[in-house]
């Protein structure tokens, strides 16, 4: 008999994957914090950069003051934040000194862990961005190992990496991220056992979503397998393309004979006021999902496709959802194979599309794509198409980005370019860096 504990997604990837992150503003989460705190999750995933973009243009709230309520709202229960450890809010690149000042700030506003997503798995990103936080006073960092499914990510490759991660000593936990939700119970079989091998002592974690309808049968193996902790979602947030239910998954743990860690009737209490907010609001309930094979070749995470599927209409362009999935499908293998997760989802993405729409590929190139093939964001899992290398290298807009370079400018070096007076805040000046200033004035003409 074990204690299965549970990290929350709710107000994170729930709100992400099935309101498009704009569907819980700081009354909304506030309105269930303190219950929240009585359930017994482990942690709960509570905001990443893209929830502070959305809460400074779409609801002209400031973030960092989100996060502190909120911590004061849960006070038993560490609250998490998410990263690529190479961006902040925005796609652009920054330096290094950005990242150590956001994981300060996260820590100073009441952050307790931090899980980073890394694309490419890059050793020295990672690394890198554990000995800023831990130095910042992250409790629990924790790192994904990002699921996806080519010639090259084998268990092999997972066992490696996983022994790689646990070599830095400031790396607390891992994780299974299965963004795209493509895992199926019969690879968690050689999977897992691959990955708990190499774990060093370290805690390990499994993230799924229902996508593909199968996340509920894989966290049902890997619980036989020994995984302890599950990330699930809080209905109407949960299934469809968000996490599985924390209600399925405590029966299957009752079943099982194992204790769950988590209050059902308290969380019952929860699901009904967010079930009144979605009928309030006209959002959508996350319903299960019937199985879907098409996730398996284009793999782009469920939310994703929605945003395709809602570009492509403004563009008057509806029709060519399914051209662009298939050629997505051909720019990955081209690109040798990148995971379809943040931010190399979107650039592939955004690839194809202009492939489809423009009739040639690769006749435009945007910069991240031009960044990924000038190793920006680690090396390719595998090579990539030497012609379309070729053509993406010898580009005049390549040239220029790699004469560019990218230096590593300081804080100080920052704001005196900016402009800002002394008395700007290390918070308002990290939104005023990956923002407009119009975004950020607005936001806080009304938060103030």
């Amino acid at each position: 008999m074990a204690t299965i504990e549970f990290v929350d997604t709710t107000l994170r990837d729930g709100n992400q994957s099935l309101w498009d992150a704009t569907g819980l503003n700081t009354e909304a989460i506030l309105s269930v914090a303190r219950q929240m705190d009585e359930v017994g999750f482990k942690v709960i995933d509570f905001m990443a950069s893209t929830h502070m973009g959305v809460a400074v243009r779409y609801y002209k709230e400031d973030p960092w003051k989100r996060i502190k309520l909120a911590s004061q709202a849960m006070p038993n229960t560490p609250l998490s934040f998410g990263t690529t450890g190479r961006r902040f809010i925005g796609f652009k690149r920054m330096p290094d000194s950005i990242m150590a000042l956001v994981y300060q700030c996260v820590v100073a506003n009441g952050i307790r862990r931090v899980w980073i997503v890394d694309a490419a798995h890059e050793m020295k990103i990672i690394y890198k961005n554990a000995r800023m936080a831990k130095g910042a006073g992250i409790e629990d960092f924790m790192v994904a190992l990002s699921y996806t499914i080519s010639p090259v990510h084998t268990d092999e490759y997972y066992a490696a990496l996983t022994r790689e991660i646990t070599q830095c000593s400031d790396v607390d936990t891992v994780y299974l991220k299965d963004q795209g939700g493509l895992l199926i119970p019969e690879r968690v079989t050689t999977l897992v056992p691959a990955i708990h091998a190499n774990l060093n002592g370290r805690p390990f974690e499994i993230h799924s979503h229902c996508t593909t309808g199968l996340a509920p049968q894989v966290y049902r193996e890997a619980l036989r397998l020994g995984v302890t902790t599950v990330h699930t979602a809080i209905p109407p947030l949960a299934d469809g393309t968000s996490q599985p239910s924390v209600f399925q998954v405590m029966k299957d743990v009752q079943q099982r004979g194992d204790i769950p860690s988590v209050k059902g009737d308290v969380l019952r209490h929860i699901s009904e006021h967010l079930h009144a907010l979605a009928e309030k609001q006209q959002r959508p309930l996350g319903k299960p999902l019937e199985y879907d094979a098409s996730y398996y070749e284009h793999q782009v995470p469920g939310g994703m496709v929605t945003t395709l599927r809602r570009q492509l209409a403004e563009a008057g362009m509806r029709d060519r959802l399914p051209a662009v999935l298939e050629e997505i499908v051909r720019v990955r293998r081209d690109l040798g194979y990148p995971i379809m997760v943040t931010p190399l989802s979107q650039f592939v993405g955004t690839q194809a599309t202009m492939n489809v729409v423009s009739g040639e590929p690769y006749k435009i190139v945007p910069d991240g794509i031009i960044e990924y093939v000038l190793g920006y964001f680690g090396n390719p899992p595998a090579p990539i198409n030497p012609g379309v290398l070729d053509r993406i290298s010898n580009l005049p807009r390549t040239k220029k980005i790699r004469e560019q370079g990218f230096p590593q400018s300081t804080i100080a070096d920052l704001r005196r370019e900016m402009g800002l007076p002394e008395s700007t805040s290390d918070e308002e000046f990290l939104l005023r860096y990956a923002m407009t200033n119009q975004e950020v004035d607005a936001m806080l003409a009304t938060s103030t």
